[in-house]
């Protein structure tokens, strides 16, 4: 019967894994100067006191996670890094790809020593509202 439970379970983790190792990763940046016709995410990083928080890193990722290729398991991008200046401002530049308007997300993610999932929300924007030659702006206040 144990047997039977660890042969299961253990099943079920090497396909969880598996499906995950066939996610296709690359890297996709763009100066930081785009060339023209690109999306901007900007705003400004604060802490739980209003602070700005300079010198935090703010990276943005496309992911198609639901499309199934043959032979693997959806695609990331990173897009584009940033730091925020002296006053907590970040400005987030990338070009879209064709098939990253037609389905997948854009998400942006402050990174740093503090932050997790609970401290350090993420903002996405989701394939029926990306566009070219566009503007988003969103503060993050970290905790």
């Amino acid at each position: 019967m144990k047997t039977r439970f660890v042969y299961r379970y253990g099943l079920l983790l090497a396909l969880f894994f598996g499906l995950n190792a066939c996610i296709e990763k690359e890297d996709d940046y763009i100066s930081k100067y785009c060339p023209g016709s690109c999306t901007e995410v900007n705003g400004q990083v604060l802490n739980g006191s209003g602070q700005p928080l300079r010198g935090m890193q703010l990276l943005a990722t496309w992911q198609n996670l639901r499309t199934f290729k043959a032979g693997g398991g959806g695609a990331t991008r990173k897009k584009a890094v940033a730091y925020t200046d002296d006053s907590g401002n970040y400005t987030l530049r990338f070009l879209l790809r064709d098939d990253e308007m037609l389905e997948g997300q854009i998400e942006v993610v402050p990174q740093g020593r503090n932050c997790n999932q609970t401290t350090c929300q993420s903002y996405t924007l989701y394939w029926d509202e990306l566009k070219r030659d566009t503007t988003f702006s969103h503060d993050f206040l970290i905790d």
